[in-house]
């Protein structure tokens, strides 16, 4: 298989390459309007991976869900192709994990932002009922000061085909749950315990659960032993309740929001938080084979061997009031199969949904700005011009008219859409006034519609003109046969001469907003085109309808009787007054 990435994937350019990992390359990008985006490129043997294929477009089909700012939006996906790649939002700044080991662990005020962002981000992931799974300082990008939560285990999915091998695991070992560890029913949980360990992370440098061997660092976490002491004292009580080893003990995503936003780096004091008793008492073992290891990539790491403790009674720990659990899962029948992704149906513990000044729900992006699978959607608009061609060749005057009233309005909503995309641009997100700007700006938009489209006529005229001329003295055709054939020139010229850029940029992003997966592109563009090909064979085989106006030889014949009549009229007139000037008026016959 060629494995050199060409200088252009689709309608996207490459600039430069910005990242490797284990599923692809990372490339910045340009797309058709010049905008900046990160292009992952799939790896060969992930493309040659039909399974993978399918997995990772039913996860580009979930990301889409979540709506957040905090959040890297899958902008487009290529999955069926040779060349099958992946196009989010392009994130200007360093990862979490760069950032605190070059400049060192963050201020307390950039603790505080970050624990809220990363709480809203999870908060909109989990109301999608999606689990990440692989929260870490290295899928956080910081733009601005604010964190972006990038990744959401593409690469699980793509590995997904193999997850059942020994040796495999999904995650990263410092930032897993216990219960991933466990094989445990994996919730959404086990992101809230990523999610503290990677603030832990962004306040201290070093991992919550320390470094060392991979079995040394897992027996920590199974044991809940996070070293909290290393931590600000003010965000301690935050820390312990989210790193939980009873994943029933935990917060959930809203409610660890809530506590996020009470963070008070002021408040030195630290209160313990009781915490639920663990589920037994004595040492947690592992589990034997091929279960806890399956969450690195395939390295073959040596087992310790198996010792035979022998159990010692000890006295009952002291009563202590446990944390009701907020929600206990129904169990979920263990199949002999993992599959990596989401789980399905997925067990959330109930919240409230946030109100969306709280959640900063990202904000709604027009479609061409997200550009899934643009070339089909282009494909369809174009064969949607060609049966619009077709049907004003079979009724030019009245599909004229409405061609010209298309175009005015295409133009107002790429006016208007298309600004607003700019101003979130530059801002970074949607504002509550661009609505308000919407409805203001609309009767701007219309004339500014209404003008480009009458400097446009013209020169869909010209065209439709040309062509007129090509054809009845080029081509021997009759005048209606070659005006019916120039009337369909006039509405293609109106979409695809210099000046139709907007309608057709319009009809992009209307067809984008449906046009979502390659199943719906391929579906959309049979039924077009099968109406497409019948609208072009009723024009060459149907008489051409004038309504309301006459036919064009009907027409030329009564304006060239008109005009001879008119000539007639004025020469013999001109005859008879010469001759009564000169005194020979008797002689003029019209006398």
């Amino acid at each position: 298989m060629n494995t050199q990435v060409p200088e252009r994937l689709g309608p996207y350019r490459l600039v430069r390459k910005i990242g490797e990992g284990g599923m692809g390359v990372v490339h910045l990008g340009m797309d058709a309007d010049g905008g900046q985006v990160a292009i992952k490129v799939l790896h060969p043997h992930v493309a040659a991976d039909l399974k993978a294929r399918d997995r990772l477009t039913r996860e580009v089909e979930t990301m889409r869900r979540v709506r957040s700012s905090h959040v890297a939006e899958v902008l487009d996906a290529e999955l069926v192709g040779g060349q099958p790649y992946v196009v989010t939002r392009f994130a200007p700044g360093r990862t979490l994990e760069d950032t605190v080991l070059a400049d060192g662990a963050l201020r307390d005020y950039e603790l505080v932002r970050l624990a809220r962002g990363l709480c809203q981000a999870l908060v909109a992931i989990h109301a999608a009922d999606v689990i990440h799974r692989d929260f870490k300082p290295s899928n956080v990008m910081l733009v601005g000061g604010e964190p972006l939560v990038i990744d959401f285990g593409i690469a699980h999915l793509v590995n997904a085909t193999r997850l059942t091998q020994t040796g495999m695991f999904v995650g990263t070992p410092g930032y897993l749950a216990p219960e991933i560890i466990r094989d445990s029913e994996i919730t959404q949980a086990a992101d809230v315990h990523a999610l503290a360990s990677t603030v832990f992370f962004a306040a201290t440098g070093a991992p919550p659960f320390g470094t060392g061997t991979f079995e040394a660092v897992c027996f920590n976490i199974m044991e809940g032993r996070a070293q909290l002491d290393k931590a600000p004292m003010w965000l301690r009580g935050w820390l312990s309740r989210a790193l939980q080893v009873d994943a029933r003990s935990r917060p959930g995503a809203q409610e660890l929001l809530r506590m996020a936003r009470q963070l008070d780096p002021t408040r030195t004091a630290f209160h313990e938080v009781p915490t639920a008793p663990p589920p037994s008492s004595g040492t947690r073992v592992l589990p034997a084979g091929d279960n806890y290891s399956d969450l690195l990539p395939p390295v073959e790491y040596s087992k310790p061997p198996r010792v035979e403790k022998q159990r010692v009674a000890k006295p009952p720990p002291a009563p202590r009031t446990p944390t009701p659990p907020p929600y206990v899962p129904a169990p979920l029948p263990r199949t002999d199969q993992r599959v990596a992704g989401y789980p399905a149906p997925p067990q959330v513990r109930p919240y409230t949904p946030p109100p969306a000044p709280q959640t900063q729900a990202r904000p709604y992006t027009p479609p061409g700005e997200r550009k899934r699978f643009v070339v089909g959607s282009q494909l369809v608009g174009f064969l949607l011009l060609v049966g619009l061609t077709a049907m004003t060749v079979m009724v030019p005057v009245t599909v004229g008219a409405v061609a010209i009233a298309l175009a005015v309005v295409l133009r107002v909503g790429e006016y208007l859409f298309g600004e607003m995309v700019n101003r979130r641009r530059a801002r970074g997100g949607g504002s509550s006034a661009d609505a308000l700007l919407a409805i203001v700006g609309t009767p701007w938009a219309l004339v500014k519609a209404a003008l480009m489209t009458l400097v446009h006529v013209p020169l869909a005229l010209a065209f439709g003109a040309i062509v007129w001329g090509i054809l009845r003295w080029g081509g021997g055709m009759s005048i209606n046969a070659s005006a019916a054939y120039a009337a369909g020139a006039f509405t293609l010229g109106l979409f695809v001469l210099p000046g139709g850029g907007a309608p057709r940029k319009a009809v992009t992003r209307s067809l984008t907003s449906v046009l979502r997966t390659p199943g719906a592109a391929l579906v959309a563009t049979v039924a077009v085109g099968t109406l497409t090909l019948l609208a072009v064979l009723f024009a060459f085989s149907q008489k051409t309808v004038w309504t309301p106006w006459e036919p064009p030889s009907e027409v030329i014949d009564r304006l060239t009787a008109q005009a001879q009549d008119g000539a007639v009229s004025l020469l013999t007139g001109l005859a008879d007054d010469l001759l009564k000037k000169s005194g020979l008026g008797f002689l003029s016959p019209w006398s």
